[in-house]
């Protein structure tokens, strides 16, 4: 059993907040999704529960919800890329050759 709780990013419907209780509780994500909608649907509590899980857990990737919505870089390094040198405009940049 995976002790640590993050959404996923891979195995996600809408946040990935089942995904990664899934993964951390080691069941199928489908039967998770499905408790959360009963949960939503009888009790008010799932939709309650899903978005504060969606705005405090971290995904696989060290951003939480919150800093989805402002916008903020989160743990995440990754710079934008620089402007192509002229000769390379209009090629596949993925293009190693």
């Amino acid at each position: 059993m995976n002790a640590t709780l993050t959404r996923s990013t891979t195995n996600k419907q809408i946040a990935g907040v089942c995904g990664g209780i899934a993964k951390a509780l080691d069941v199928d994500p489908n039967l998770v999704r499905v408790l959360t909608v009963i949960l939503a649907l009888f009790t008010q509590i799932g939709w309650i529960a899903y978005l504060v899980m969606w705005a405090v857990v971290p995904d696989d990737q060290g951003r939480t919800g919150l800093d989805d919505l402002k916008g903020g870089s989160g743990h995440s390094t990754a710079k934008t890329p620089a402007a192509a040198p002229a000769e390379y405009v209009g090629q596949n940049s993925d293009d190693l050759r």
